[in-house]
């Protein structure tokens, strides 16, 4: 098993071989060294990505409103939504609800959602400045 760091002795090392005019013992270890950073490299940068991605998740779970039923996103008092609480909460994806007469309509998985009267809607978000409700941001099955 190849080890992933990259030790100072072997530059050492390298320098030592070459001085001892061992040229092809010392490319190859030149070569070891090289894929062992190539493989550092290349780990780091999907490493950064994916301390990304999660900042990007904390980031919008920070903006997200739950009225009682579905998840609005409330970013710089500009409220985008609604979303659907079901798929938000058990797959971890925001799905845009399809507004009807009556109801939001989830097409991914299939739910409604009554809507509620004006009155409703000022007691809800009363009680959403009260008191936050905690997200999920990963679901376990």
């Amino acid at each position: 098993m190849k080890s992933k760091t990259i030790h100072g002795t072997n530059f050492r090392k390298v320098l030592e071989l070459f001085n001892e005019g061992r040229d092809k013992e010392a490319a190859d270890l030149l070569k070891i060294i090289q894929e062992e950073f190539l493989e550092l490299y290349t780990e780091n940068n999907l490493l950064k990505k994916q301390v990304n991605e999660v900042a990007e998740v904390l980031d919008l779970a920070e903006c997200m409103d739950f009225d009682g039923q579905k998840y609005w996103i409330d970013d710089d008092s500009v409220k985008n939504g609604p979303y659907c609480q079901v798929c938000y909460d058990t797959e971890g994806i925001l799905v845009r609800l399809q507004e009807r007469d009556k109801y939001w309509e989830c097409f991914a998985c299939k739910n409604i959602f009554v809507k509620l009267s004006a009155d409703n809607d000022q007691k809800v978000a009363a009680n959403l400045k009260k008191k936050k409700e905690p997200l999920k941001l990963f679901v376990t099955k």
